[in-house]
């Protein structure tokens, strides 16, 4: 697991990371888009296929989807989808890819999340995680967001997480009941 954490913030409801990428701007975002390929990192992809205008469905774990419909398609630059989760409001995933030389900066931005972003701030810091593993040819041995493994992870970069959101940082806006005595 890496440690570049990423950012939420609970208040505006987004999540933001940054990965640098040992791969082409092209095989990632073959990746993202491919259906073969997003279950070797991401989840199965139970009907439909990305593509201009599509909707696709994800099987995250047993009972839970998100379905997603492509808004932007441009590849291989940015792919941005309305993000439907099963018993979430929509929300909307961005995903930037930036070409730097043989590797490629990916910037994934998670908004109008009416969720606790801290879940989706780890949770996306493991799927990109496996993404790189996947990219870089070796086996991502994915199990899904409910495996062992994936829980156990999520368990420790959770409080990473939330520690990242400007409230908890900022004195003036922390919740006194969680701010720790002088």
């Amino acid at each position: 697991m890496t440690d570049l954490l990423g950012a939420v913030d609970r208040a505006a409801g987004t999540v933001h990371l940054e990965r640098r990428i040992a791969a082409p701007a092209a095989r990632v975002w073959d990746a993202l888009t491919d259906p073969a390929r997003l279950s070797d990192w991401l989840a199965p992809v139970e009907s439909g296929a990305p593509g201009p205008d599509a909707t696709f469905v994800l099987r995250m774990s047993g009972a839970e989807t998100a379905t997603c419909t492509v808004t932007i398609w441009d590849p291989p630059h940015e792919l941005r989808l309305t993000w439907y989760y099963t018993g979430e409001p929509a929300s909307e995933l961005l995903l930037r890819l930036v070409p730097d030389g043989a590797q490629t900066l990916l910037r994934l931005d998670h908004t109008l999340l009416e969720v606790d972003v801290v879940q989706y701030g780890a949770g996306w810091h493991l799927h990109l995680d496996n993404l790189a593993v996947h990219l870089d040819g070796r086996d991502v041995g994915s199990e899904g967001c409910s495996g062992p493994a994936f829980l156990a992870a999520w368990e420790e970069l959770a409080p990473r997480y939330a520690a990242t959101d400007p409230a908890t940082t900022d004195p003036a806006t922390a919740d006194p009941a969680t701010a720790d005595a002088p």
